[in-house]
This record gives structure tokens, C-alpha cells and sequence, in this order.
């Protein structure tokens, strides 16, 4: 039973788990002693998560304006967004409905993130899209292997973070690998089928 619930709250697929749950433990010795103040301070990690979203939101209409203030209300929702989940396990509200709300909240992070790029000019309209497109399905391909218990083996989704690094290293630097970033990870395409195979053969 232990083993079925761990599953439906974690979109990790089989082998990124491998490197995201030990550096997701790392992340909750680090920040746990915070996590557990913000219950005291009225802020619960859906407030978190929702948050993030708003701050994402602000990177988005921001960017045209003002790039460097978008800049670190985006650093912020990433702030956030790492803050939810580790509260959340640190208070033992590490539940399938507060694991929903996070995956549904990153989403939308990313979404707005690289509308906000697209809107200043850095990665080409189709890109962008593309990028939505294949992440999301992803995303949401994995919570079905999960429910359904369907090996996610080499199903690896691109990598939000390096998405973000990509944004930071333009910020500091004025370095814009946005365009390369994006373009290689059209080649996860094929694993996105793949996920679409192991799902269809298994309804």
C-alpha cells in the first residue's frame, strides 16, 4: 500500500527517479527547517504553489517592461516552487491532491515562462510551442503511467531547470542559448509516443 501511494504522488518516471528523488531528499535537509516555519506564518503549500504561479504570471507581462525585474520575480516563483513540496512532506500534507496541485502549478510556470521569452524575442514562436506542447504531455502521460501502473522506463522529460538556467545565463551574461536548448529537446519527441504506446497497449 505504501508503494501505490508513493507512486501516484510522484510524476518522476522510472529512471528519473534514479537522480531526482536523492536530490530531492538533499533539497528537503537543506530547506526543512524553513518549510516548517511557513505553517506558522499562515502559509500552507498550496499557498505556495498558487503563488508561484502569480509570480510566473508577472515574469510573463513583465518582460517586454522590464527584463531584470521579471527576471527575479521568476527566480522567486522558483523559490516557491521549491518550498511547496518540501513543506508539504516536512507537515505531512504530502497528499495526491497537494502532489495534482504542484504538477498543475509547474505547468503553468513553464507555460508562462516561455511565453515570456517568446514575447522578448529570445526562442522562435514555433519553438515555444512545440516545447508546451511536448512538456506538457509529458507531464501528463507520466501521471497516467503512474495511476496506472505502466513501466515509464526511458520516458524522460526536457529539463525545466536547464530551461531556467538557459534564462539565467542570458540575464548574467547576455549568452542566449534559448533557441539551441529548445530545438534539442524536440528530439524527446519520440519518447513521447513511445509513452503514448505503453499507455494505449495498456487500456
Amino acid at each position: 500500500m505504501q508503494r501505490r501511494e508513493r507512486r501516484i504522488t510522484s510524476i518522476y518516471s522510472d529512471d528519473e527517479e534514479r537522480v531526482l528523488v536523492p536530490s530531492q531528499r538533499i533539497r528537503q535537509r537543506v530547506l526543512g527547517p524553513l518549510a516548517k516555519l511557513l505553517p506558522r506564518l499562515g502559509i500552507s503549500p498550496d499557498l505556495l504553489s498558487f503563488t508561484s504561479v502569480a509570480l510566473g504570471m508577472g515574469f510573463c507581462l513583465l518582460v517586454p517592461i522590464s527584463f531584470p525585474l521579471a527576471f527575479w520575480l521568476l527566480m522567486a516563483s522558483l523559490l516557491c516552487d521549491g518550498l511547496d513540496g518540501v513543506e508539504a512532506r516536512a507537515t505531512g500534507k504530502n497528499t495526491a491532491r497537494g502532489s495534482f496541485t504542484d504538477v498543475f502549478c509547474d505547468q503553468m510556470v513553464v507555460a508562462f515562462s516561455v511565453a515570456g521569452i517568446a514575447w522578448k524575442g529570445l526562442v522562435h514562436p514555433a519553438l515555444a510551442i512545440l516545447f508546451v506542447f511536448i512538456y506538457t504531455a509529458m507531464v501528463t502521460f507520466l501521471v497516467l503511467h503512474h495511476l496506472l501502473q505502466v513501466s515509464s522506463h526511458w520516458i524522460i522529460r526536457p529539463s525545466r531547470l536547464l530551461l531556467y538556467a538557459a534564462i539565467a545565463l542570458y540575464f548574467f551574461f547576455n549568452i542566449n542559448l534559448l533557441n539551441v536548448l529548445l530545438t534539442l529537446y524536440l528530439l524527446t519527441l519520440p519518447l513521447l509516443v513511445l509513452s503514448f504506446w505503453r499507455l494505449r497497449n495498456a487500456l
